[in-house]
């Protein structure tokens, strides 16, 4: 895509302008009258998988327990740790739960729903240029309607994620991950600081207890991550399959 690269970049505006040269495609590769066999090998891409689902459980399984390994070290109390690094990467994995789990609720939806979505969407697209009456167009819109709202969780042509995991989420991973990388559960003295002392440095010092201890809870931050990383991709992709979805409403009506 050209322009939506967020899931909040989806909008009409955006819409619009992607459809130019996704419309040419469908052309090519799904002619008209649709086929059921060519739609579904052309969404066949945005497919949501077990593999995705598999990650997404793994991911929320692992939450909670690091979190109080997280509570733990704090408890110790040992001043070779840094408090307040330790309680950022706690306020950061508190945020995953409850989008991790609403992700995980609307991915295994939209798997059963994706796999049943040809059946429906290829006749009732096929049957656009032939509507005649209002009624005919009402019913047929009030259906095209329903398949949008099914993907975008919303009346109005937007995703709803403000309940899944979205880019702030992303963000926050990738920071808490970095972090991990670079060391910073520790304390490091001013002068270490100056000389900008790199991890493995740093780690020739450190107690090997809370090294392993500090790879471990790296390890599981890894692991969380990745299973985001699935959760926003998905939306990604259902944000896509809405916008294809809008590409097929812009060419069939201008049949």
């Amino acid at each position: 895509m050209l322009y939506i690269h967020k899931l909040s970049n989806l909008a009409p505006k955006t819409a619009d302008v992607e459809s130019v040269y996704l419309i040419r495609e469908l052309k090519q590769k799904t002619p008209y009258p649709l086929t059921e066999q060519a739609v579904s090998d052309y969404f066949s891409e945005l497919m949501l998988s077990t593999t995705d689902k598999e990650q997404i459980e793994h991911a929320l399984s692992l939450v909670q327990p690091t979190i109080e390994e997280f509570q733990q070290l704090l408890l110790e109390k040992d001043t070779v740790l840094e408090v307040i690094n330790i309680q950022r990467a706690i306020q950061v994995l508190q945020e995953m739960p409850e989008a991790l789990r609403a992700n995980l609720n609307y991915l295994m939806e939209m798997m059963h729903w994706q796999r049943t979505f040809a059946f429906t969407f290829v006749p009732l697209f096929n049957s656009i240029p032939k509507l005649k009456t209002n009624e005919e167009k009402v019913n047929c819109n009030q259906k095209v309607n329903a398949l949008f709202q099914k993907v975008l969780r919303n009346e109005q042509f937007a995703f709803n994620h403000s309940d899944l995991i979205h880019e702030a989420h992303m963000a926050q991973m990738t920071g808490l991950q970095e972090g991990l990388g670079k060391g910073f559960l520790f304390s490091i003295t001013l002068e270490e600081e100056l000389k900008k002392i790199t991890y493995e440095t740093l780690r020739a010092r450190l107690p090997q207890e809370r090294v392993k201890q500090a790879d471990h809870l790296a390890n599981n931050v890894d692991i969380i991550k990745c299973g985001v990383e699935r959760a926003y991709q998905a939306n990604m992709n259902m944000v896509n399959w809405a916008l294809i979805m809008y590409s097929y409403m812009k060419w069939i009506t201008g049949k």
